[in-house]
């Protein structure tokens, strides 16, 4: 059965590419390769064993893409799992120079108008 045109591998063969991909970065890791070589060589030791098994050639592409699937859909199960964090919450800045001053004439008006008492100004 040929692989559709996005690259998607058989459902069978699927836990077979997982499974030996990380297997092969074990393997490559014992080489004494590291980083990107590592990745590369496993990537292209985990397509040689699946083409085997499938009877068909599974390319480096394949292989990749179903990685990244299956990463980016262990990161959103891990998320749902989360337990929800507080809010964060940004420090309050200190407030402007602008602000201080109006906060101040605010303050004297109001000091102003408990002084005078009830016989005050009437405002509309």
């Amino acid at each position: 059965m040929p692989t559709p045109p996005h690259g998607t591998p058989d459902r069978g063969l699927k836990p077979f590419i997982l499974a030996i991909h990380r297997e092969a970065l074990d393997t490559a890791a014992a080489k004494g390769l590291t980083g990107t070589l590592a990745q590369v060589a496993a990537l292209q030791d985990t397509a040689s064993l699946a083409t085997a098994r499938a009877g068909r050639p599974v390319t480096e592409e394949e292989v990749m893409r179903l990685l990244l699937r299956e990463r980016r859909a262990r990161r959103i199960r891990e998320a749902a799992n989360a337990v929800p964090a507080a809010p964060i919450r940004k420090p309050v800045a200190a407030p402007s120079r602008f602000r201080l001053g109006r906060w101040r004439s605010v303050a004297m008006s109001v000091a102003r108008s408990a002084a005078a008492g009830p016989v005050g100004k009437v405002r509309l």
